[in-house]
């Protein structure tokens, strides 16, 4: 989800627009969209705004940084009426007449914001619906909290913010009507007041908003809240509060939604963003909203992220649309079917701008989350988890739909504690990173659903999370003897290469599963590995290259030596190997293996010559057999076998 930190780096990116004033109060007209609709990489998504319009209350779920705040932002800014100093709103009488529109233009701020865009080409819509909105906007992000009394802090300042956002209401002729009292309207208005509100003050404060602002224009509001789910995010990652706290917070935000969206006759429509599947628990009271998850709704996935074409088209304009096949290769696999059934794969939006601004592939989420799950894979179930869905085996948890307080708990008590109290507790927790973009749920069955690794990004990102040193001793009960055993057992092949080396290479391996744990898949003998010689051998380059994407799954190179390892993993069980590494060997040789690309880019430039290539193939079969082909410098294989796993 968009945290108040990624929040913060979303506004640094905006040139033209300044969320502050001279004088350092807030500017309540700050738009996101003001910095980027005419940006040379800009993707037009404005016709998301007609497709809004055919619901009326819409909650859309995405994963970090899919653009949620900026088409919001955009949609928002497409429809709200727009007044002059005392009020009044500005007549645009936009028609299909072009110099008709020239002179909207002149009169509107942003108007000039859609020009050329897709949604202007849509002549009765426009007419319809651009600039015919009073528009509440409120941002939960900012609704963050060590206690409930500071919630209710924070939500009085989103209150005074909402309400100063339509100063000009201060001097409208609605006061004159019986109905409507200016004192109601102050008391929310006027900062020291606005303090001052109690609970149920608070509760219904966006809803009177909402009926001044139908009174003063005469039409139903459309109501817009980013970040949704972001309170709740809070208590996950920071576990501040009470139990009790958490409670009331939940209660406040479900009965602050349900005033506003729960036939409401003042809010006529609504967009709401989230990530988690916790804002359909803050929802709860309003069951009459369209919720659309990413991946699973046919209507908007293809306004968030990037389809393919999108991609090149922004490495065209950049000169670059040679580099797509390495944007593919890393970013892609969050597929999805439109409603016409047709299937496309969406790319994460900051992360192609991002390679496109710096020519780094950068992961999408905040160090901060990802560094409480690396924390989780000390624990042995989940570990388990993460090891079978990065295996390729088939992976199924059940599904929870309508989450509360004991799941925020226990995700809170996952990442915080590394505590598991049941077995749901590890489903939901799985639910629950596929909802922040790190699975693709590719089966749904009944109450469960089917996990998958999207895309190299986060099969990169997991791969350094299992390949934590820590989380491995733990989980395994190494002892630094065997870690030592292993990685020596490398050198010393390195240095020997002959089959009594092999021999010595085997028995460290079998030491490594001890007497409770055992290396029973391809990707956690890879990953134990990897780790190991990693951290022994600090003059080493190590590389993972999972069979998913080359011909073999990692290269070992130690310098001091000249040699380099080129190993293939093995396990029972289903697999999705491409082409078998020892005869890719075989047929084109080391030297040439070595030269190509996908192995190229792991030696740096002061790499000395290697001077000798040695092929291990290590396989675990059935009955916990280990086995190790080896060939060096292009010699015959062999294979050397042991018996003793368990």
């Amino acid at each position: 989800m968009d945290s108040p930190t990624s929040k913060r780096l979303k506004m640094s990116h905006t040139q033209t627009s300044s969320n502050t004033t001279e004088t350092g109060e807030i500017n309540t007209n700050y738009s996101y969209y003001d910095g980027h609709y005419n940006q040379p990489f800009y993707v037009d998504k404005t016709l998301l705004i007609k497709e809004l319009l055919k619901s009326g209350h819409v909650l859309i779920s995405a994963p970090p940084r899919f653009g949620k705040t900026l088409n919001m932002d955009m949609a928002k800014r497409f429809l709200e009426i727009e007044v002059d100093e005392d009020g009044k709103a500005i007549e645009l009488d936009v028609d299909e007449d072009e110099r008709c529109l020239k002179e909207v233009q002149t009169r509107s701020k942003n108007f000039k914001l859609f020009q050329g865009k897709k949604i202007l080409r849509e002549k009765k819509f426009v007419f319809e619906h651009f600039g015919k909105y009073p528009i509440i906007h409120v941002d939960f992000s900012e609704l963050v909290g060590h206690d409930f009394e500071e919630i209710l802090v924070k939500f009085r300042k989103i209150i005074n913010k909402a309400f100063r956002q339509h100063a000009y209401l201060e001097k409208s002729s609605l006061w004159d009507r019986e109905e409507y009292n200016k004192e109601d309207f102050m008391n929310f208005f006027d900062p020291v007041k606005c303090a001052s509100l109690n609970k149920f003050d608070v509760e219904e404060g966006l809803e009177i908003l909402a009926r001044f602002l139908h009174g003063h224009h005469g039409k139903a509001v459309f109501m817009f809240i980013d970040d949704l789910d972001e309170p709740v995010h809070t208590m996950i990652y920071q576990n501040m509060m009470s139990t009790e706290d958490k409670e009331d917070t939940i209660e406040l935000l479900q009965d602050i939604t349900r005033y506003l969206l729960k036939g409401n006759e003042f809010i006529g429509r609504s967009l709401s963003n989230s990530c988690l599947i916790f804002s359909t628990l803050i929802l709860q009271k309003a069951n009459n909203i369209l919720y659309s998850p990413f991946m699973d709704d046919r209507m908007f996935p293809k306004f968030y992220g990037f389809e393919e074409a999108e991609v090149k088209y922004l490495l065209e304009k950049a000169g670059r649309i040679e580099d797509f096949n390495e944007i593919k290769e890393k970013y892609n696999g969050y597929k999805t079917t439109l409603r016409d059934g047709s299937h496309i794969e969406l790319y994460n939006s900051w992360a192609i701008m991002n390679y496109l601004k710096t020519g780094n592939f950068d992961v999408y989420w905040p160090a901060s989350i990802l560094d409480k799950i690396k924390q989780t894979i000390g624990h042995d179930e989940i570990r388990s988890e993460f090891i079978r869905i990065m295996s390729n085996q088939l992976n199924r948890v059940e599904y929870c739909d309508m989450p509360d307080i004991s799941h925020i708990e226990s995700l809170s008590k996952i990442l915080c504690k590394n505590e598991v109290a049941k077995h749901n507790d590890t489903d939901f927790f799985m639910q629950f990173l596929s909802d922040q973009g790190f699975f693709l749920s590719t089966h749904s069955y009944y109450k469960n659903i089917s996990l998958k690794i999207p895309n190299r990004t986060v099969y990169s990102v997991i791969d350094k999370i299992l390949g934590s040193i820590d989380a491995m001793k733990k989980y395994y009960n190494h002892s630094t003897e065997l870690i030592d055993k292993l990685t020596d057992s490398f050198e010393n092949l390195a240095r020997l290469r002959n089959e009594e080396a092999v021999h010595v290479l085997t028995e460290s391996i079998v030491a490594l599963s001890g007497s409770k744990r055992t290396l029973n898949t391809k990707y956690e003998l890879q990953s134990v590995l990897d780790a190991y010689m990693s951290q022994k051998f600090q003059h080493v380059v190590t590389k993972c290259r999972t069979s998913l994407h080359a011909k073999c799954d990692t290269v070992l190179v130690i310098a001091d030596l000249h040699v380099m390892f080129i190993i293939e993993y093995k396990s029972v069980g289903p697999t999705n190997d491409l082409d078998d590494a020892q005869q890719h060997i075989s047929d084109r040789g080391y030297d040439t293996l070595a030269e190509e690309a996908s192995l190229k880019e792991i030696f740096p430039e002061d790499t000395p010559t290697v001077q000798n290539r040695i092929y291990l193939k290590i396989q675990l079969d059935r009955g916990s057999k280990i086995s190790i082909t080896y060939s060096f410098n292009n010699m015959e294989p062999n294979t050397v076998s042991k018996c003793e796993l368990n």
